[in-house]
C-alpha cells in the first residue's frame, strides 16, 4: 500500500509538470541572426562615421608640433547624453578654421547619435581644462578651471 501511494504521487507529479503547450508556431522559435533589426547595423555605421571624423581631427592636429602653448587653444568636443561636452581637445590656433567646423560636426553627430539610440550617460559635468602645456611636441590639457580658482583663493 505504501508503495502504491508513492507510485501514484509520483505519476501525478509527472503528469502535472508536463507542459500542455506545444511549439507549433514558427514565431516562437528563435530568429535567424540575418533577420536582426537594421538598427544594430545602422548604429555600427554611425559609430564608424564618428570614429573616422575623430581620426581626421586628430590627424589635422598632429600635423603641428607643440612648441609654445600660446599657439594653442582648446575647445569642448562631443556631447554627453545628459548634456554638456564629453571632453575637451587642444588644437593649434593656425588650424582653427579647419578644425573647429569638424569639432562642431562631431559634436552634432554625437548628440544625434545619443538621441537616435536612446543612450544614457553618467551625467557628470566635464569641466574645462585650466591650461595647455607642451610635452614632447604634443599639447597636453591639464587640471580644470575649478582647481585653478581654488589655488587663486
Amino acid at each position: 500500500m505504501k508503495h502504491l501511494l508513492i507510485i501514484t504521487i509520483s505519476l501525478l507529479s509527472l503528469v502535472s509538470c508536463s507542459s500542455k503547450k506545444r511549439v507549433t508556431d514558427v514565431e516562437t522559435l528563435p530568429k535567424d541572426i540575418a533577420l536582426k533589426p537594421e538598427d544594430h547595423f545602422s548604429q555600427q555605421a554611425d559609430q564608424i562615421e564618428m570614429k573616422n571624423l575623430i581620426k581626421e581631427i586628430d590627424s589635422l592636429i598632429s600635423t603641428e608640433k607643440c612648441a609654445d602653448a600660446k599657439d594653442w587653444k582648446f575647445t569642448a568636443i562631443g556631447s554627453k547624453a545628459c548634456g554638456g561636452p564629453s571632453s575637451y581637445i587642444a588644437y593649434p590656433v593656425k588650424l582653427e578654421d579647419q578644425i573647429l567646423p569638424k569639432v562642431t560636426q562631431f559634436t552634432s553627430m554625437q548628440s544625434a547619435f545619443n538621441l537616435k539610440y536612446g543612450l544614457m550617460s553618467d551625467c557628470v559635468m566635464v569641466l574645462p581644462p585650466a591650461e595647455i602645456r607642451c610635452e614632447n611636441g604634443k599639447a597636453v590639457l591639464t587640471g580644470n578651471h575649478s582647481e585653478k580658482e581654488k589655488e587663486a583663493e
